[in-house]
């Protein structure tokens, strides 16, 4: 399968081809590589059966939101989803903001389940980002597939990919992403530290999001301490008057 040369997104274009296109001869082509990174990914605990700190009951996931002195072109102004974990040392992640304003039928043309999509491709992170994942919603449990919340999983099995868009249920709504965000142990937590991240629970169907663009100001201020600290009276006190100063 061959992809378009660049995929764009926000400000940014990034050349997806020379080393590693080859993985892109067919969805299953790349079936050896990411069949490999998917067995790792097991046996390491990666993807495990639900998200570390998730609220299955509300739904909620763990974002990384960047902070505004964040300059990384990749980074800059990105929402981070955190992907299922089960106490491995690295820490995995989707960027859910980055549309690649390419649609996945053009950046698959030679795919037969992926060539009459209209639906975005999203930018996923900078590690591998010839490899794609979908995130999508299921009635029932696929297998290779760990859940992130609710009827919710994630995928990097291109197997399944490519059977998910051949028979479609009437809720797929699938969101592919390409390539992933990824830190070293130790790594994330310096870079909180430093004062690069806001760390935020929040709603899993931000994944799906119509107006992605929005979700950066929006969680943003959600996650930001507030530039004002609001005081309350004890109960009974009574609010001193303001008193008018005259210049002198």
């Amino acid at each position: 399968m061959k992809v378009h040369k660049t995929i764009l997104y926000s400000d940014q274009a990034l050349n997806v081809e020379g080393r590693g296109s080859r993985k892109f001869k067919g969805l299953a082509g790349c079936g050896r590589w990411a069949a490999a990174f998917l067995l790792a990914c097991i046996l390491s605990g990666l993807l495990g059966p639900t998200a570390r700190g998730a609220d299955e009951s509300k739904n909620k996931l763990e974002f990384l939101i960047a902070r505004n002195q964040v300059n990384d072109p990749f980074f800059r102004h990105s929402v981070v989803v955190i992907l299922p974990t089960t106490g491995t040392v690295l820490i995995v992640g989707l960027i859910i903001n980055k549309p690649t304003h390419m649609t996945i039928g053009k950046l698959f043309p030679d795919s037969p389940e992926l060539k009459a999509r209209t639906d975005e491709a999203f930018f996923g992170g900078p590690v591998d980002v010839h490899t794609p994942s979908i995130v999508f919603e299921s009635a029932s449990v696929p297998e290779n597939a760990p859940k992130l919340y609710g009827h919710v999983y994630l995928t990097f099995d291109p197997d399944l990919i490519s059977r998910s868009f051949q028979s479609p249920s009437s809720n797929f709504r699938p969101r592919l992403f390409l390539g992933r965000a990824q830190w070293a142990p130790g790594q994330l937590q310096n870079e909180i530290r430093r004062g690069g991240w806001y760390r935020l629970q929040a709603e899993g169907d931000l994944i799906f999001s119509s107006k992605p663009e929005d979700l950066w100001p929006r969680l943003h201020a959600r996650a930001a301490p507030s530039k004002y600290i609001q005081y309350r009276l004890p109960p009974g006190s009574v609010p001193v008057p303001r008193q008018k100063i005259s210049a002198m």
